[in-house]
């Protein structure tokens, strides 16, 4: 387990979600880069604390170093997700959300809607 940021141990759920995340990032079904650096990392934490290894020297401190760094960058990437609907007429709307965090942690979010596959126009950072 992590000691210098006190990750908790993930639930065997979590390690099970991780393990799927991971298989699906493999076949090339999940491509959101945060989602999968924290499914790593909590695989990392888990095989650290399970494996008894000691977070100050040899491989215990590479793999404490490493999942640290993995829940850094599953915090700091941006995650998109994308939504689309049909209308009883045939007409598609596709909305996209994009979520970003900074290093402080502050999110900021972002959604565009477009119909039929139109982007909205944007003027001045003012979509219509």
């Amino acid at each position: 387990m992590d000691s210098s940021n006190d990750q908790p141990v993930p639930s065997n759920s979590e390690l099970m979600a991780s393990a799927k995340v991971m298989s699906d990032a493999v076949a090339g079904k999940e491509t959101d880069p945060g989602k999968i650096a924290g499914a790593a990392a909590n695989i990392l934490d888990a095989a650290a604390n399970y494996g008894k290894l000691d977070d100050k020297q040899g491989l215990g401190m590479y793999m404490d170093q490493t999942a640290d760094y993995l829940h850094k960058y599953e915090t700091t990437h941006t995650t998109t997700t994308t939504k689309t609907d049909t209308d009883t007429s045939g007409n598609q709307t596709t909305e996209t959300t994009t979520t970003k965090t900074d290093t402080s942690g502050h999110k900021t979010t972002e959604t565009t809607t477009s119909k039929d596959g139109i982007a909205p126009s944007c003027d001045d950072d003012k979509c219509t």
